[in-house]
């Protein structure tokens, strides 16, 4: 669902987002949208905002020009052959447009019923894909997400979480072998949701292969302590979805909890100086599935938090 704000409303929360200077200042400090000088950290968004808005047609063009306006440095995509089909583009022609753009591939998210030894080599096969694609667009990094809690019904949730872990082990030595890294990624509505759910999956999996890619927003709306849980699983961290929100979650729907960056309740403060403390380098995408604005103006809001409020204190 897609809310539409008035004009004035969208001014207010403009105005809340940009207290300190104008949009331009607020999101190009330093030059060339801030993309001139070696970096810890690299900002992404993810294409998923403009490719789910209900308000117009957007195409992965209109998303990477945005992205590259706001001064980000990438976009979490998985470029699959159908996909840029639709869109008009070829691989040789997207990277094209993303050279012009100055955007990298963050990363891409990756979900498979990984608890069902049936489907092993299915798997592997289209993970072999993914990583190809990976490779090909100088990335290196794959989000798993859980499979969705709601296919397997009453099913013990704890058995399925530790029936994932062979097959979840060897994708990632795989993926370690070719440069690659996964990341287990907390999500609402599937079978690793809760902080026991983390930490049955982190536990039970080989941390030279599996990694930790987290999302703010799911771990909060779940009921998580989000920096105890980061603290805990500091070395394993590669990858960020930072996503805000307001509880109470009510299940299924979490749509209606997102909201922009600085607009929520994570403590996204707290999170960099956890990240500062701990030299992390590596992507932090900005995942928002849905806005009550527009995805451009979502994008300005959220990044121009990013650059007044996070970046001074670790970038």
């Amino acid at each position: 669902m897609n809310y539409q704000l008035t004009r004035r409303e969208l001014l207010k929360v403009l105005s809340g987002s940009l207290i300190t200077g104008n949009l331009s200042n607020a999101l190009t400090p330093g030059g060339a949208h801030g993309r001139d000088s070696p970096k810890n950290i690299r900002w992404a968004q993810g294409w998923l905002l403009w490719r789910g808005f209900k308000g117009q047609a957007l195409t992965l063009k209109d998303a990477l020009e945005n992205l590259n306006a706001v001064g980000a440095d990438g976009i979490e995509f998985s470029p699959g052959s159908s996909e840029l089909v639709k869109q008009g583009l070829t691989k040789e022609s997207l990277k094209e447009f993303l050279g012009r753009m100055k955007l990298a591939i963050s990363g891409n998210y990756f979900s498979a019923p990984f608890f069902d030894p049936g489907r092993r080599e299915e798997i592997f096969q289209e993970a072999q894909r993914r990583f190809d694609l990976l490779k090909e667009f100088g990335a290196k990094n794959m989000i798993i997400g859980p499979p969705d809690a709601a296919k397997e019904g009453t099913a013990d949730r704890l058995k399925l979480i530790k029936q994932q872990v062979p097959v979840l082990n060897e994708l990632g030595k795989r993926a370690v072998d070719q440069g690659i890294q996964i990341g287990i990624h907390p999500h609402l509505n599937t079978l690793v949701e809760s902080p026991p759910e983390i930490d049955a999956i982190m536990e039970a999996t080989d941390p030279r292969y599996v990694f930790f890619s987290p999302d703010t927003g799911h771990i909060h709306l779940a009921g998580g302590d989000l920096l105890a849980i980061l603290r805990k699983y500091k070395s394993r961290l590669n990858y960020f979805h930072f996503k805000d929100g307001v509880r109470p979650f009510v299940r299924p729907d979490f749509i209606p909890n997102l909201r922009e960056l600085g607009q929520g309740e994570v403590e996204f403060p707290a999170v960099m100086r956890l990240l500062k403390e701990i030299r992390y380098r590596g992507w932090i995408n900005v995942e928002q599935d849905q806005t009550r604005l527009t995805p451009k103006q979502a994008s300005e809001i959220s990044m121009a938090y990013v650059r007044r409020t996070l970046m001074p204190i670790y970038s």
